[in-house]
């Protein structure tokens, strides 16, 4: 049975609480790793709900019944906007009036550590990366945002994110975090180990 993923509803069974705050994106490999460590507590201890309560974000949960954790990865979803340079704003080869584009924002994404490298967190890109797609041809929504961990930006590049260029967008956390984008009007793009599948 292949993974399932869904939206999260409140109430939560007692089931699906403790598989939430079984979840470990951090392990021994990352445990010196802060945003890791912020992106599994914002799910165990709920942080979340907030957003989903007063319909601001939405959580989606990847569960696999055949592995152990149940809760293999989650991603959480907002609205937001990007502001372009003016030099980005160029490349779209006309005189635009404005410069902030509405977009989707990755705010939260992350496998649990026990099943890392089984390919749960390209699969939850890509959802999220379809839905955002989907999204866009009904709402002016340009681009997909993602905070990504300052270890993991390579990941990201692989997938079509590119570096934000604005001030606004590279002051977030740049110690940490590295803000990005994928144009979700340009073709997706194939990763190196997909092409080789």
């Amino acid at each position: 049975m292949a993974p399932r993923l869904g939206r999260l509803a409140l109430p939560i069974s007692d089931e699906l609480v403790a598989a939430i705050e079984g979840f470990d994106c951090v392990g021994d490999k990352r445990a010196d790793d802060d945003v890791a460590r912020n992106v599994c507590d914002f799910l165990r201890t709920h942080r979340y709900r907030s957003g989903v309560e007063h319909g601001l974000t939405a959580t989606y949960l990847m569960l696999d019944p055949e592995t152990s954790p149940l809760l293999v990865g989650y991603v959480t979803l907002g609205l937001d906007k990007l502001r372009l340079t003016k030099g980005e704003m160029k490349k779209f080869g006309a005189e635009l009036e404005f410069s902030d584009f509405g977009a989707i924002r990755i705010q939260m994404i992350g496998v649990d550590c026990r099943v890392q490298e089984g390919g749960y967190g390209k699969a939850l890109l890509r959802y999220v990366t379809e839905r955002a797609r989907r999204v866009s041809t009904a709402v002016p929504a340009r681009f997909l945002l993602a905070d990504a961990n300052i270890r993991e930006v390579d990941w990201y590049r692989r997938r079509g994110f590119v570096p934000n260029l604005s001030e606004r967008a590279r002051s977030r956390d740049p110690e940490r975090t590295v803000s990005m984008r994928l144009d979700l009007e340009l073709p997706p793009v194939a990763s190196e180990d997909e092409l080789a599948a």
